[in-house]
């Protein structure tokens, strides 16, 4: 499974308080339902803790991560002081926000981050450009909480790809691993040296990753595609650490989903869960799972509508009971809708659990994946609407037990 920050005593404690509520709290009541089904919930209350502007940095992508020091880190892919992306930060102690480095269009600095951060086992964040660099084809970053900021390799001097899209995942210390939209790559941090993988085949294996890779329980790597492949709307592969044994795991022709935009989720279950942006009943995308044995089952079709998402972009998140929670872009509301947040068991039952408001006020269009809290709370980052219409970071708390 992939690496992630040990969890504080205190942020244990509350994770452990909302598992509690799941079976006696904010979900009693609900109605029963067969998979699938849209069921009402109790509403999630949503607070904007910043209203973005464009010295904050525009197009809030990635997804958001606490840091070693607890405070929460994301990024813009454009906007800032060069109008080239930023890395922000949120204090939750005082609510305070700072962008803590303006990318720039450098040979020694990367800009336009498109992939979101990682913690590394170092302490430090990790995670790359689109562009920048000394090829100016796109870097490996690392940051320290302080800001002070290092590029750490450069794309399009060796045959690992070009113009990552896509954040990072660690493997065993030392080494780091990504995609761009044609290669599965190998970076390690103690010479800068990127290492080619696997190069796509667009017609078996899919191409146009721009989601990180996750790190399975026995070190080998699962990632999207979502262009291409024997049913043209996308794949599922693995491969492992050295880039042996690659293996399309799912083809999607429509129907089951299509294009695969966000990073899986490897849930405590062993199963891979992830959504797609397009396909599925409606066309307007699923949640689907791939068993350890294999299996692929769609486990809500998107339909759109007041009582329903439409588009998901981001990637799910699991819950402390056991439960994925994820955003869509669009639905909720009509004519103007500015997007959802679901919750969904891992057999199907689907529920909203907060509509962006109509009038755009509190932001919207959710694009990266949500984190929870040591309070029990999602935080997630939108790219539209609030005071500027340049999206917010927001948290959402749970309806009390």
């Amino acid at each position: 499974m992939q690496a992630s920050t040990p969890l504080s005593p205190a942020r244990r404690r509350a994770l452990c308080r909302l598992a509690a509520l799941g079976g006696a709290g904010w979900l009693a009541g609900l109605p029963s339902a067969r998979a699938g089904d849209p069921t009402p919930a109790a509403a999630w209350s949503v607070q904007t803790l910043r209203a973005f502007d464009v010295a904050d940095g525009t197009r809030a992508v990635g997804e958001l991560v606490f840091g070693p020091d607890g405070r929460l880190y994301g990024v813009h892919a454009m906007g800032g002081a060069q109008g080239l992306g930023t890395v922000f930060r949120w204090t939750p102690d005082d609510g305070s926000f700072t962008v803590i480095h303006d990318f720039a269009y450098a040979a020694n600095d990367g800009f336009e981050p498109e992939g979101g951060l990682v913690v590394g086992r170092d302490g430090r964040l990790w995670g790359t450009t689109l562009g920048g660099g000394q090829a100016f084809a796109g870097t490996v970053f690392s940051i320290a909480t302080d800001g002070s900021e290092a590029v750490e390799a450069s794309f399009g001097l060796t045959d690992a790809g070009t113009s990552p899209l896509a954040g990072l995942v660690e493997g065993r210390p030392g080494h780091f691993f990504g995609t761009t939209s044609t290669t599965v790559y190998r970076f390690d941090p103690r010479n800068g040296k990127l290492r080619l993988l696997h190069a796509f085949d667009q017609g078996s294996d899919g191409f146009g990753a721009q989601s990180c890779l996750v790190r399975g329980r026995h070190g080998d790597l699962f990632g999207v595609n979502p262009l291409g492949g024997p049913g043209d709307h996308g794949t599922v592969f693995r491969l492992a650490a050295d880039g042996s044994d690659f293996q399309v795991v799912k083809v999607f022709h429509g129907r089951d989903g299509a294009q695969p935009d966000a990073r899986l989720l490897l849930a405590s279950d062993g199963a891979l869960y992830g959504t797609t942006s397009h396909g599925g009943d409606f066309d307007r995308g699923v949640v689907f799972r791939v068993g350890r044995d294999g299996s692929d089952t769609v486990l809500h079709h998107f339909a759109g509508g007041r009582h329903d998402g439409a588009y998901p972009r981001a990637g799910l998140v699991e819950g402390p009971d056991g439960a994925l929670y994820g955003s869509t872009v669009e639905g909720g509301h009509a004519p103007q809708s500015w997007g959802t947040v679901y919750r969904i068991t891992r057999r199907g039952r689907f529920s909203l659990l907060h509509r962006f408001g109509a009038s755009g006020a509190e932001g919207g269009t959710p694009v990266g994946a949500m984190v929870f809290g040591a309070d029990g709370c999602l935080y997630g980052t939108g790219q539209s609407g609030a005071a500027h219409n340049l999206g917010a970071l927001f948290r959402l708390r749970p309806p009390a037990a």
